[in-house]
C-alpha cells in the first residue's frame, strides 16, 4: 500500500483493550524516505504535536498486519463544507489563516520542537498574537490535513442531538388548564406499557389509549358508584394528551406507528420503503423463477356437462427478469406440493408435446421455455421440508418468501390480476366470476358454467402464448445492453435475447420427475417391492433375480418416488443412474389407475372389516369348540358302551369289508335317487334327532333345570359303563 502526505494509518494493537483506534496522518514524508512525521488524530478534543518515526518501520508494521491503510477521511464534514457553512464561517478562517500562513509550510522545521520554538517566537512579535493562540491553530491545521479549511470552526458536533434533556420545569408555554406535570422516565415506561395493552392489543386510538392510562396508573384513588370502582382522576396532575402524542411520534417511526395500527404483516406490505426493484433479484433470464396459486375466477363443468364442479386451482411459473410465463398448471384440487410439482414439471417440458394434447398446435419459437431456473421462489406452505431438499439434486435452490408475504413475487402476483381479467373478458358469458364477491339478488354466475377442465387449460394456453408476445410493462428497466442490441420490449424477445447468458439448464425427464415425486424408503420381499401394501415389480427385476435375494443391488430396502394421483407405477434409482419404472404385479392390477388416497381407503376399510370379522370368530370359535367337545364325548361314551363286550383284536377283523359295505350302505341313502318311504306306524321308522348348529348372532340361554338334568344324565351313564350300582 502505497504511503503519501495526509495518509491516514490506523495501528492494529490487538493487546490493547481499548476499544476506540488508534489513528495517525502523515504530514511529511523526507525526500531520502527514511524518516516521517505523523500525528494522532484519534481525539479532537487533546490534539497532540506531530513526532518522528522510521519509514521502513511503519511499512514492515503494515505488512505484517499489526497497521493499516485507511481509505476514509473521517473529518470530510469539515474538510470539505458546503457552501452555505463556508459562506457564515469564512472570513474567520482566513484570518486564522493569516495568522500561521508564515510559518506553517516551513518544513520539516516546524515539525522539530527546537526549531518550531524559534518560529513561534517570531511570528509571536509580529501577529501580536499569544504562543497557545499560535499552538491551537497548528495543531488544527496538522490534525486536520493541513488544509485551510482546518481553520474553520467546528460546529459539526456541537450540542447533544439524539440524547435526552433533563427539564426541571415544563417547557414551552404555560397551560390554560395550570397543567405543569413533567414527563419523567419512569412516565416513559408507563407510556410503553399503554401504548402495548391498548394501543396495539385493543386497538384503541391516542386518545382512548391516553384516557386509559391515566385511569390505570395516574389515579388518585376511587369512589364506589353503581356497585363498581371507579378511578379518580386530577387532570392537574397526570401527563397531558399533547405530552403523550409528543412522545409517542417521537418514540415510533411512521412504519411502527403503521404497524401499530394495522399489524406488522399490513405494514410490510403497505408503507414499507420502495428504494428498489424486485428485477434486481435476478441477474438475467432463468436465474430467479416465482410460482404460485390461486383460484381461477371461473366456474367450470364437468366432462360430461351435466354437473358444475366449480373454481379450478391455477399455478402460474413466471421468470423475474423476462416476465415470460414460463409454464402453468390447471387443476381441480385444492393448492399442494404434488400440484405445484405438476406446474413446475410443467415449466421445464417441451411446450409443443404439450400443446399438441389439446389440440393446439404451435412451433418452438411460440413458447421456447423447457428449462429450469437456478433459484425458485414461491410459498413457505409449499416450498418447505425435504421436498424442497430434491430441488438441490437439480440444481434448483429454493427461496422461501414469509407467509401472507405476496409482495415478494410481485411478478406471479400481478399475472394472476392479468390473467383473471382475461378470463371475465372473454368468459363473461360462460361462467366467469365477478371481480367483487356477488351480492343478494345479483345473477349467479354457476348458471353460464360451460366449460371443461381440457377446454380452459385451451383457453390458458392461447392467453399465455398471448401474453408472452405482447408489450413489457412502462416500469420495465431496460438496460444499456438492450439498448445497443436493440432487444424488442416483449417477454418473448427479452427471453430469447437472455439466454444466451447461460443460466438456464435443462434435465431430462425422467431425472426431473424422480426429483420432483414424493419418496419413502420400502421393503424388497419374495413377492416384490412393497409399498403402500402393494406390491410391484418389473423386467429387469425378474431377470436378475430381485426377489429370489430380497435385496436390489444388495440392499434390502430401496428409495422409491411415486406420484399419489395414479399408483399404477413408481420409480426406482438403480446405482448407474438410471430410472427404472415398476409396475403393480398381476395381483394388485385392479387397483391400476386409483389415486394413492383410494388405495389407503381400500386397505382401510380391509383392516377395519378384518378386525370385525376376528372379534366376532372368538364367538363362532367358543360355539364349534362348545359342540365338537360334546359331540366328542357322546361318540366316546357310545361307542365304549357298544365295544364293551368286544376285544380290540375282534374290533378289527375285516375292516376293509367293513369299510367298503359301509361305504356302499351310506353312498346308497344319499345317492341323488334314492327314495324316502315314511311309515309312521312301522317298527323299523327310526326318529332322528336333527342338530342345528347355532348361528354367530344367536345367543343359546338353556334352563338351569335342564342343566342339573343333563349333569345327572351323564353321571349315570358313566356309572353303567363302570358297572356301577346307584346308591
Amino acid at each position: 500500500m502505497l504511503i503519501v502526505e495526509n495518509s491516514i494509518i490506523e495501528l492494529l494493537n490487538f493487546e490493547t483493550e481499548t476499544e476506540q483506534p488508534i489513528l495517525l496522518r502523515v504530514l511529511w514524508i523526507s525526500p531520502d524516505g527514511i524518516d516521517i512525521i505523523v500525528v494522532n488524530i484519534t481525539d479532537h478534543k487533546k490534539m497532540k504535536f506531530p513526532y518522528s518515526l522510521e519509514f521502513n518501520q511503519l511499512l514492515s508494521e503494515i505488512h505484517e498486519n499489526r497497521a493499516r491503510v485507511l481509505e476514509i477521511e473521517p473529518d470530510t464534514r469539515l474538510i470539505s463544507p458546503d457552501e452555505n457553512y463556508l459562506k457564515k464561517y469564512g472570513a474567520q478562517r482566513d484570518s486564522n489563516w493569516l495568522i500561521i500562513k508564515n510559518i506553517a509550510n516551513i518544513e520539516p522545521d516546524i515539525y522539530l520542537p527546537k526549531l518550531r520554538g524559534k518560529l513561534i517566537h517570531k511570528t509571536v512579535e509580529e501577529t501580536g498574537k499569544s504562543k497557545k493562540e499560535l499552538y491551537r491553530l497548528l495543531k488544527r491545521y496538522w490534525f486536520y490535513g493541513k488544509t485551510k479549511n482546518a481553520l474553520l470552526r467546528n460546529y459539526f458536533d456541537c450540542g447533544a442531538p439524539g440524547e435526552p434533556r433533563n427539564f426541571t420545569k415544563k417547557p414551552g408555554p404555560k397551560s390554560a388548564d395550570g397543567n405543569d406535570y413533567i414527563v419523567k422516565d419512569y412516565d416513559k415506561q408507563i407510556f410503553k406499557k399503554a401504548i402495548k395493552k391498548f394501543h396495539i392489543e385493543r386497538k384503541m386510538d391516542l386518545t382512548a389509549t391516553h384516557q386509559h392510562m391515566c385511569e390505570e396508573h395516574y389515579n388518585a384513588g376511587y369512589y364506589r358508584k353503581n356497585g363498581v370502582m371507579v378511578p379518580i382522576i386530577e387532570p392537574q396532575k397526570v401527563p397531558t394528551l399533547r405530552q403523550f402524542s409528543y412522545w409517542y411520534h417521537n418514540e415510533y417511526t411512521l412504519g411502527i406507528q403503521y404497524a401499530n395500527r394495522h399489524g406488522r404483516r399490513k405494514s410490510e406490505m403497505d408503507v414499507r420503503p420502495l428504494q428498489g426493484d424486485a428485477t434486481e433479484r435476478a441477474k438475467g433470464v432463468g436465474f430467479l423463477y416465482e410460482i404460485d396459486s390461486t383460484p381461477a375466477d371461473i366456474i367450470l363443468v364437468a366432462n360430461d356437462r351435466k354437473t358444475t364442479i366449480g373454481t379450478p386451482t391455477l399455478y402460474i411459473v413466471k421468470d423475474v427478469y423476462s416476465r415470460m410465463v414460463v409454464g402453468f398448471h390447471a387443476s381441480l384440487l385444492h393448492a399442494s406440493k404434488i400440484e405445484q410439482m405438476v406446474a413446475l414439471e410443467n415449466s421445464a417440458s417441451d411446450k409443443v408435446e404439450f400443446c399438441r394434447r389439446y389440440g393446439i398446435k404451435i412451433e418452438e419459437s411460440d413458447w421456447p421455455c423447457k428449462y429450469l431456473p437456478k433459484f425458485l421462489v414461491g410459498d413457505r406452505g409449499e416450498l418447505k421440508g425435504k421436498w424442497t431438499e430434491n430441488l438441490v439434486n437439480i440444481n434448483v435452490d429454493v427461496a422461501n418468501a414469509p407467509s401472507y408475504r405476496g409482495d415478494l413475487k410481485p411478478f406471479v402476483e400481478q399475472h394472476f390480476r392479468i390473467t383473471n381479467k382475461k378470463i371475465r373478458e372473454q368468459l363473461s358469458h360462460a361462467g366467469a366470476k365477478p371481480a367483487k364477491l356477488r351480492e343478494r339478488g345479483e345473477f349467479d354466475p354457476t348458471r353460464n358454467a360451460a366449460l371443461t377442465i381440457y377446454e380452459f387449460t385451451q383457453f390458458m394456453i392461447l392467453q399465455i402464448i398471448a401474453f408472452n408476445k405482447s408489450a413489457l410493462n412502462k416500469e420495465y428497466f431496460v438496460t444499456k445492453e438492450m439498448f445497443e442490441d436493440e432487444v424488442e420490449l416483449t417477454p418473448l424477445a427479452v427471453w430469447n435475447w437472455g439466454k444466451r447468458k447461460n443460466l438456464l439448464h435443462e434435465v431430462r425427464r425422467d431425472l426431473l420427475r424422480y426429483n420432483l415425486l414424493p419418496k419413502e424408503s420400502v421393503p424388497v420381499t419374495r413377492h416384490g417391492i412393497k409399498f403402500a401394501n402393494m406390491y410391484y415389480t418389473c423386467e429387469i427385476a425378474i431377470k436378475e433375480g430381485w426377489f429370489e435375494e430380497k435385496c436390489i443391488e444388495g440392499q434390502d430396502t430401496i428409495t422409491i418416488c411415486y406420484d399419489p394421483r395414479n399408483v399404477s407405477s413408481i420409480f426406482i434409482r438403480l446405482k448407474n443412474g438410471r430410472i427404472e419404472k415398476c409396475y403393480l404385479t398381476a395381483k394388485y392390477k385392479d387397483y391400476d389407475g386409483l389415486h394413492l388416497e383410494e388405495v389407503k381407503e381400500i386397505m382401510k376399510y380391509k383392516r377395519n372389516q378384518i378386525k370385525i370379522k376376528e372379534r366376532e370368530e372368538k364367538q363362532h370359535l367358543a360355539e364349534f369348540h362348545a359342540f365338537s367337545e360334546n359331540l366328542a364325548d357322546e361318540a366316546i361314551a357310545t361307542t365304549k358302551e357298544t365295544t364293551s363286550e368286544l376285544s380290540f383284536y375282534e374290533r378289527q377283523k375285516n375292516k376293509r369289508e367293513n369299510k367298503k359295505q359301509e361305504g356302499k350302505s351310506i353312498g346308497s341313502q344319499n345317492a341323488w335317487t334314492a327314495i324316502n318311504h315314511t311309515n309312521k306306524d312301522s317298527k323299523n321308522n327310526i326318529s332322528r334327532e336333527v342338530i342345528e348348529f347355532p348361528s354367530g348372532k344367536e345367543v343359546v340361554k338353556a334352563d338351569e333345570n335342564s342343566k342339573i338334568q343333563q349333569v345327572f344324565t351323564k353321571k349315570n351313564k358313566a356309572r353303567r359303563r363302570s358297572n356301577e350300582s346307584l346308591e
